[in-house]
């Protein structure tokens, strides 16, 4: 798992360490903290990249709307965020920051895809170069962070 979140982060935001030396993190199953798998939150962000990288030339056929992919709260980790996430660590400085990241995230991908869907496909590819990419490595930091905080936060907690 550390392995795994080192390589994840390894963007142009990541140059100042995230995952402290000590961090309690095993495999998969330890990903999961407060019903959050961070491991899978942070490859579904990852993932998006490659689908507005397609969907922008139109080789994906997805059915991608604006009105939803610009919401932070209609996403698997939006809807913990507002959830459980809310529940449990809403006073948690770090929560802020992701959710925040996440807010901002969707909403620089729901620019992108009414870009594209304006049919200003040369603006839309360099956007997802910049401030997507921009967006999308905040989020994964900020998903990184929290996870070192809590995982610590837990295993000095037993």
């Amino acid at each position: 798992m550390l392995k795994w979140l080192k390589q994840a982060l390894s963007g142009p935001l990541a140059r100042t360490p995230v995952i402290p030396p000590g961090t309690p993190v095993a495999d998969d199953e330890g990903a999961e903290i407060g019903g959050l798998n961070f491991m899978s939150a942070i490859e579904a962000h990852v993932c998006w990249k490659a689908r507005l990288d397609s969907y922008i030339p139109g080789t994906n056929n997805e059915d991608l709307k604006v009105e939803v992919d610009c919401r932070d709260d209609a996403c698997p980790l939006g809807t913990w965020i507002y959830s459980h996430g809310k529940d449990k660590f809403n006073h948690v400085e770090l929560f802020q920051q992701m959710k925040d990241h996440h807010a901002a995230f969707h909403r620089c991908a729901g620019h992108v895809l009414a870009t594209a869907q304006a049919g200003k496909k040369e603006e839309a590819r360099p956007m997802v170069q910049r401030e997507y990419v921009r967006a999308s490595e905040r989020v994964k930091v900020a998903l990184a962070r929290l996870f070192t905080q809590l995982a610590q936060d837990r295993s000095g907690a037993t």
